[in-house]
């Protein structure tokens, strides 16, 4: 069976892709804000989350594309790039996800075919490819602002002018708290608060795809833009002192001229 995990924008319309499945003969079920499609005679399943992303079950390559093509009208704030992750899944002993070295790509080992076991196994899954999303989205966020921090180290100021360095701060607001409101989805699902039987496969999962240190790394590449936030704060706060006094001088240099002038009038 083929196991696919996708991030394709900000967040779902889920109702509407319900109502899409279901017209076309799907089960459906909302738990958890999370939406499940089934196709049980074909042992198909999709799980959609809250988050903008989805895992399916048991679907070939083609199909996905299909899916992909699907949910488009119903996807909030899409990515320009989708993000994926495939899998084998097979039926053995024991849930893993291991990386044998005779397959291209990792293997998930479910010790049933179970709807509850797969749903705990995708939330690590989606998780895992929405971090992917965000680590993207920070890390060119950083880089295309690597270059002001070489010009004010070199320069001691930066050339852009106010306009573009207020821009560039509201891309990197933009790209925090992207990260930020949304951050809930990164611990542990509420879920499984409800589900505790089930926790033990979503954290095999989570471990394999080091969800947590990827976590940790990500809340690092946030502390630099923080800092960059700040620095081009204090730029900007800068540019506009600089313009004050620049405006105040030049009041002053008129007044002089004007009272020179009056003063040779007068005599």
């Amino acid at each position: 069976m083929r196991c696919a995990s996708f991030c394709t924008g900000k967040t779902y319309r889920l109702a509407a892709i319900l109502h899409y499945y279901k017209d076309r003969g799907y089960v459906t079920a909302i738990e958890g804000q999370v939406l499940q499609v089934y196709n049980l005679e074909a042992n198909r399943t999709i799980f959609f989350f809250p988050h903008g992303s989805f895992v399916s079950w048991g679907f070939s390559s083609r199909e996905e594309k299909l899916i992909l093509e699907a949910i488009k009208p119903f996807t909030i704030a899409p990515l320009k790039t989708i993000e994926a992750r495939f899998f084998l899944c097979r039926v053995g002993n024991k849930t893993k996800i291991s990386s044998p070295k005779r397959f291209n790509t990792e293997v998930i080992t479910l010790e049933s075919d179970d709807l509850n076991l797969k749903l705990a196994v995708s939330y690590g899954l989606a998780q895992s490819i929405k971090l992917e999303a965000y680590e993207e989205f920070i890390q060119e966020t950083i880089k295309k602002n690597l270059n002001i921090i070489d010009e004010l180290s070199e320069k001691g100021t930066i050339s852009l002018s106010r306009t573009a360095i207020s821009r560039r701060k509201g891309e990197i607001f933009l790209a925090r708290s992207s990260v930020n409101l949304n951050s809930d989805f990164l611990d542990v699902p509420e879920y499984f608060w409800e589900h505790p039987n089930l926790e033990s496969y979503y954290e095999i999962t989570a471990q394999f795809l080091d969800v947590d240190s990827r976590v940790t790394a990500l809340n690092q590449q946030l502390n630099v833009l923080h800092e960059l936030f700040d620095m081009l704060t204090g730029e900007l706060q800068h540019k506009h002192s600089s313009l004050l006094e620049m405006i105040i001088i030049l009041l002053i240099f008129i007044e002089i001229i004007l009272t020179t002038v009056q003063m040779i009038f007068l005599r």
